[in-house]
């Protein structure tokens, strides 16, 4: 099992590295993006809350991993901005940018809407937005998602205003041949208050479902059905019970590496309620309705995140609150610590946090994960977030061209545009990623700016993890998928077979190269015949050229 008990150092400076210059910006949503293609992150931020109409800016990377204190671009248009979220929307291979709004020109008496800049192809997004919502509501987070498994990305945006009384529909507009429609093809049942949304596949059966962060109102999932032939329901599938509960950011991610993702909360108690950070437990598919874990602490909780930071193969929860400090609750086998095991020495304003290397010193371009297809599932997790970049795309060894597949960099998926067909370890994704991940932080304190907090593990703890000679198996024991992970030594002719006790074969998982980087094979617990294996010991086996073997690691299976 790659999760140990044993605590870790946190490796991130507890002071910000920079700060941009406050220039009275009401910072709230934040992303890091290759804007310009020059093989560094940029910093996009979208100013003005509810608190001033201010623009989207981008603070390009100088080259070196440093920033410019002002902000290098700046959109024509202003709107008091919410979340943004960061994709290629229109299918042409650069970062488009999506903005929320949150309330029109006339302050919280007028709807905001959603809206999105696309890349200009000269380092920079177009000066005024190339699509805006039909229809206008009020809107402060908005998520980029897959929704009908085309292969390209649709906008899910979270709706309502509760300190005035103005609930809302929540809403997805469906991307057709790269762009949004107009008005949403999908909206909810429920006419309710929702701060923010996340995609993430809940029951594990390839395809998104998505989240919406109630504030005076639950947690909300709805059901994803496209892979058995349905949509999205529209009523909700699943519902929190802790009320009251007030939530601000929303964030799925697999503490436990099963592949159920759990589902993460800020609570803000600005309008009610404890204000607890929180998670609810993913048991085969099925959220719990209570939290299974919650800092025993309360405030304006602003923002979650799950990051593996201390490299061991299951993520850490980040935290934000305004007028507080960055804290981050290490993952302890499975589970989360009870007190943080990370804070910043600063305390400001927080509203979001996003992590990438800015100074490439811990890239590694040799990441691989394999899959298999079953010919009904077009999401593919890379089992590892955020990613750099998505390198090729194997389908039966043919690399699929790009717009066959859309992906999340940030969130760490691939969705095709169709069904992968059945076969073992068929789907192999190549991808870019780093060791070395850096926390960028925007702050709504008009007189604070943006902060980057630095990995001090740099390219030192960088090489020595590539050299670490791992193969396991995470989860283990095994209740639905588990994932394979080596980290080690180049082989040339890598092959993962899975054996039952008696050392009868069960199942080839994939074969290639491996090492020199992150390389995961995924097992679904099911033979080369497509049947699920019954409980009890098994070993996968990791060869090389002429079937040598290099690593086994035993698998306890469970039924």
């Amino acid at each position: 099992m790659l999760a140990g008990s044993a605590a870790a150092v946190i490796p991130l400076d507890p002071a910000p590295i920079y700060t941009s210059a406050p220039n009275g910006h009401v910072a709230t949503g934040g992303a890091w993006a290759d804007v310009d293609g020059d093989g560094w992150l940029d910093m996009v931020v979208a100013n003005g809350n509810d608190m001033a109409r201010q623009s989207l800016v981008i603070y390009h990377n100088n080259g070196d991993g440093t920033f410019p204190a002002n902000p290098t671009w700046s959109a024509s248009d202003i709107d008091y901005h919410g979340h943004l979220d960061i994709g290629d929307i229109n299918g042409d291979g650069l970062p488009d940018a999506a903005v929320a709004v949150y309330i029109g020109p006339a302050g919280f008496s007028e709807p905001g809407r959603a809206k999105v800049y696309l890349n200009n192809g000269q380092g920079a997004f177009s000066s005024t937005p190339d699509w805006v919502s039909g229809e206008t509501f009020y809107c402060f987070s908005l998520a980029l998602g897959d929704a009908d498994g085309d292969g390209d990305l649709d906008l899910a945006c979270a709706g309502g205003d509760d300190y005035y009384d103005h609930p809302e529909r929540q809403r997805i507009f469906f991307n057709v041949g790269g762009v949004l429609e107009s008005l949403p093809s999908w909206q909810s049942t429920e006419v309710t208050y929702a701060l923010d949304v996340f995609w993430g596949d809940v029951d594990e059966d390839g395809d998104l479902d998505v989240a919406f962060c109630g504030t005076s109102a639950p947690m909300r999932v709805y059901r994803n059905d496209q892979t058995t032939g349905g949509t999205i329901a529209t009523t909700a599938t699943w519902e929190s019970t802790d009320l009251p509960g007030y939530g601000n950011t929303t964030a799925f991610g697999d503490w436990n590496g099963d592949g159920f993702p759990e589902l993460a909360v800020a609570d803000n108690n600005q309008l009610g309620g404890p204000g607890r950070f929180k998670v609810y437990a993913n048991n085969a598919g099925v959220l719990g309705t209570t939290p299974a874990w919650q800092t025993s602490d309360g405030g304006y909780g602003s923002h979650v995140s799950w990051v593996d930071l201390d490299l061991d193969g299951d993520p850490e929860l980040a935290t934000g609150r305004w007028w507080g400090r960055v804290r981050i609750y290490e993952n302890l086998g499975g589970t989360l610590g009870a007190t943080y095991a990370w804070q910043s020495s600063t305390s400001s304003v927080i509203e979001n946090m996003f992590w990438g290397d800015v100074d490439n010193d811990g890239l590694n371009p040799y990441g691989v994960t394999t899959a298999s297809g079953d010919g009904t599932r077009t999401l593919f997790p890379i089992g590892h977030s955020p990613v750099r970049s998505i390198d090729v795309v194997l389908v039966d060894g043919v690399p699929l061209s790009p717009s066959a597949y859309t992906f999340h960099l940030a969130n760490g998926w691939v969705s095709l545009s169709q069904p992968a067909p059945a076969g073992s370890g068929n789907v192999v994704i190549r991808f870019t990623y780093s060791v070395d991940l850096d926390l960028g932080v925007t702050n709504w304190d008009s007189n604070i700016g943006n902060y980057i907090f630095r990995n001090t593990s740099a390219a030192d703890v960088a090489a020595a993890e590539f050299a670490v000679d791992t193969f396991d198996a995470f989860p283990n024991p095994v209740g639905g998928r588990t994932r394979l992970r080596y980290q080690g030594p180049r082989i040339a002719d890598a092959s993962v077979a899975v054996y039952d006790a008696t050392g009868r074969f069960v199942r080839e998982l994939g074969r290639g190269p491996a090492g020199n980087g992150l390389t995961i094979w995924e097992w679904d617990g099911r033979d080369a015949g497509g049947r699920q294996v019954g409980g009890g010991v098994y070993f996968a086996k990791l060869t090389g050229g002429h079937s040598t073997e290099l690593r086994t690691a035993r698998l306890v299976v469970l039924r």
